[in-house]
């Protein structure tokens, strides 16, 4: 139903929108019409609707065989056909490419991946041919593609031999051949989901092997990679934005965070000119955890995707199992960066605050300076038009921090060199915007 009504209004808007447009303007030119079809083309398939996006692609290139674009509409018809499984259907349109735009850079592309569908179903003979077939039309490697093609061969070989070790071979040898199998999925193919299964059997099959920890780590960036693919919605429910609204209030009065529904063991401001806003702080928290009970044991990886939840999760299950090995070690700062990624993901997304509460808790985890700049990215915009002179102070507190924990001179260093000069130019900027002009009266 959502999809039908997601497609719906696709479909409505863009007429809309090319309506508008013709009503004040003159007639489109060809080349105009042209782009129209295919942007709308793009516009589908970029929402997943990929059997509508095919049928924009077919009849552009049936209305212009000859346009620069019509060989890149033929693949993202095949690579639909791909991303759905379809693997007939594109191995047929990846030859059409192939047979009606031979020169084109879209017939190289389509030529690789007709080996990536073979080697998907596992059809290596038939995967290692298609890839020969670039290579034979680059003797030379002249072109990225072709070494890519010649890589993809090596693969398939190791991996057959590989299978061969885990059929064969001897115990000691094949929890070896089958992290080296999982390790071509994820390094060569960039198949994260076979990749993150075949990890799955060296811990399954060998728990106590020395590469198990190392599974479950690549086990974690799968997950990671998969969930990294696409943007996170910025359609937050109701639960998530009260979750926010708490945590800014804990931020600025953190004695609030032990109420608990209607009772209170916190302690009252003297009177003095924040009383107010504690007041109505107050107000705010007990109506929010009312509703919520539960909120303040939320975390805030409790509201991102499914796979970025397992990749933490797996990673805290490094330190749980394999408490001893260097991959439990490295685990905590593993998991701290990858707050601070996903802050500054949701910050350059506009969701400021949300982004403060991951690299917060980035700074929970293990201090890095990524952590720290993070912040100090926050407080030094934590309005719209200029920040309290609390924020600018906590905003010089993380960079200082930061500073102490690069390494002069570094990549690091300069980051954090520019966050401080970009924050003395800020404060001088409003302040001399604040300044008072010679209209201004003295009281």
């Amino acid at each position: 139903m959502l999809y039908n009504i997601k497609l719906y209004f696709i479909l409505i808007f863009i007429p809309l929108i090319l309506f508008a447009c013709s009503a004040t303007k003159a007639p489109l030119t060809p080349q105009q019409e042209a782009d129209l079809l295919y942007d709308k083309a793009i516009a589908l398939q970029d929402s997943e609707f990929y059997d509508e996006a095919s049928a924009q692609f077919e009849e552009y290139v049936r209305r212009y065989p000859q346009s620069v674009s019509a060989d890149n509409a033929k693949i993202q018809i095949a690579n639909a056909y791909f991303q759905q499984g379809k693997y007939n259907e594109a191995i047929s349109e990846y030859n059409d490419l192939i047979e009606k735009y031979p020169d084109s850079d879209a017939a190289d592309h389509a030529l690789i991946s007709i080996g990536d569908v073979y080697f998907i179903q596992e059809k290596y003979s038939e995967s290692i041919e298609a890839y020969e077939r670039l290579i034979q039309k680059y003797p030379k490697f002249g072109i990225k593609l072709a070494f890519d093609a010649r890589d993809r061969i090596d693969a398939i070989k190791n991996i057959q031999e590989n299978l061969r070790v885990i059929s064969e071979g001897s115990e000691s040898e094949k929890d070896d051949a089958q992290y080296d199998i999982a390790e071509i999925y994820f390094n060569v193919f960039r198949n994260f989901e076979r990749a993150k299964e075949e990890y799955q059997k060296v811990v399954d099959k060998w728990p106590k092997s020395e590469l198990a920890d190392d599974a479950l780590w690549r086990i974690a960036e799968c997950y990671w990679n998969i969930a990294s693919r696409q943007l996170p919605s910025t359609k937050f429910s109701q639960e998530q934005i009260a979750y926010i609204d708490l945590m800014e209030i804990y931020d600025r009065f953190p004695q609030l965070a032990k109420i608990k529904l209607f009772r209170m063991d916190a302690h009252w401001p003297a009177a003095t000119r924040e009383a107010r806003e504690y007041e109505l702080a107050f107000a705010q928290t007990r109506r929010i955890i009312n509703k919520y009970p539960n909120l303040p044991e939320k975390k805030v990886t409790d509201f991102t995707s499914d796979d970025y939840k397992k990749a933490f999760e797996k990673w805290q299950e490094i330190i749980l199992v394999y408490p001893h090995t260097d991959r439990a070690v490295e685990a905590p700062l593993r998991i701290a960066q990858a707050l601070a990624e996903l802050g500054n993901l949701y910050y350059n997304m506009g969701q400021k605050h949300f982004a403060s509460l991951f690299f917060k808790e980035s700074l929970i985890v293990a201090p890095t300076p990524e952590g720290h700049l993070g912040m100090a990215r926050y407080y030094g915009n934590i309005t719209s038009i200029s920040a309290p002179s609390w924020a600018y102070r906590r905003a010089f507190y993380h960079i200082r921090k930061a500073e102490e924990m690069v390494h002069p001179g570094s990549p690091m260093a300069d980051r954090v060199n520019w966050a401080k000069e970009w924050m003395n130019y800020k404060m001088r900027i409003e302040g001399l915007e604040n300044w008072p002009d010679k209209n201004t009266k003295k009281r």
